[in-house]
């Protein structure tokens, strides 16, 4: 009987003089933060990250755009541990830049960190396919109080106006991702602001005797302007701090609690970076305002750029950039 058969080159390979060759492809296995045992080790991997972030925005111009917990791992060398900065599907190119489905303030914040933890009240996916807006939303400049300019190099992409959407997980999104608006360009500030955002969680919930993260409930939340309320408030106000604080473990709470901690000087450097952005707000609340403060909101904007970038955070951090 004739049965219709296909013929396919990939198995006809003699036939058509194309060799095949078996290859065994070796990576390096990496270990789960969990697994990092101490806040000095943890430490070290987390510069590690960080560097690693830096060399690759400034040698390709990919701004990796989900810093977390998750997305940080590490191994030992040498009796040395070394960190990795893993999961780059959400990055861009911003040489280039690039269009994805745009993620509102509104929308729920798609992945709950961490992983398994459960409340009827947040929606829980692990999936940032999110219902896409209208046409015209995608490519119009939206209204919020970002100038174009990148904290680091102003790369031409960022000069020009192109889609603004949000990526990240919400726990560790920078404060100009969850606001009420139109989402701003994503600059390479904001996943240094995620890096922080990372470290206040490792300190607020590991426990190194059971190598587990817990959570910070307010943190949990189903849309991420919740999670920037939460978030600003952490920021601005010393006994939500204070509060976050308790239920860290011992060997972690000074990172939360001493003003000299370099952790500390991070979230001050924040705190102001937010604070500069209320004052913007109150410029700008009203058409006659902007007219009337158009000079001072733009250098206030210039302000406010200046104070985060890869070295004012490594020196911060306490840690040579190199």
């Amino acid at each position: 009987m004739a049965v219709p058969t296909a013929h396919h080159a990939a198995g006809n390979s003699a036939e058509y003089g194309l060799p095949r060759v078996p290859r065994t492809l070796m990576i390096r296995e990496y270990e789960p933060l969990e697994t990092i045992g101490s806040a000095s080790r943890f430490h070290c991997v987390f510069v590690d990250a960080v560097r690693a972030h830096h060399l690759v925005y400034e040698k390709y111009q990919m701004l990796h755009r989900n810093i977390e917990l998750n997305s940080i791992m590490w191994y030992e060398r040498d009796g040395r541990v070394v960190g990795v900065l893993c999961d780059w599907d959400l990055a861009e190119d911003q040489g280039t830049g690039g269009s994805r489905t745009i993620r509102r303030a509104g929308d729920s914040a798609a992945m709950v960190w961490p992983l398994d933890w459960k409340e009827n009240s947040v929606a829980k996916t692990t999936t940032m396919e999110l219902p896409a807006p209208a046409k015209d939303q995608a490519t119009e400049p939206g209204r919020n109080l970002e100038s174009a300019a990148p904290s680091n190099v102003a790369t031409d992409s960022q000069r020009v106006v192109k889609p603004r959407y949000r990526t990240g997980t919400g726990p560790f999104m920078a404060m100009d991702l969850l606001r009420d608006d139109d989402a701003p360009i994503h600059k390479y500030r904001h996943d240094l602001e995620s890096f922080f955002y990372a470290y206040i969680y490792f300190a607020a919930t590991y426990n190194p005797e059971e190598q587990a993260f817990g959570y910070i409930k307010d943190w949990q939340r189903a849309s991420l302007v919740d999670i920037g309320h939460s978030k600003r408030h952490f920021l601005l106000e010393l006994e939500v701090r204070r509060d976050v604080a308790k239920a860290a473990h011992d060997t972690l709470k000074p990172l939360l609690v001493d003003d000299e901690a370099p952790l500390m000087e991070l979230l001050y450097r924040f705190c102001e970076i937010e604070t500069d952005w209320h004052i913007i707000a109150s410029l700008a609340n009203s058409p006659k305002l902007v007219a009337r403060n158009r000079a001072k909101i733009e250098e206030k904007k210039k302000e406010r750029e200046a104070k985060m970038s890869f070295s004012i955070f490594m020196e911060l951090l306490g840690a040579p950039e190199e």
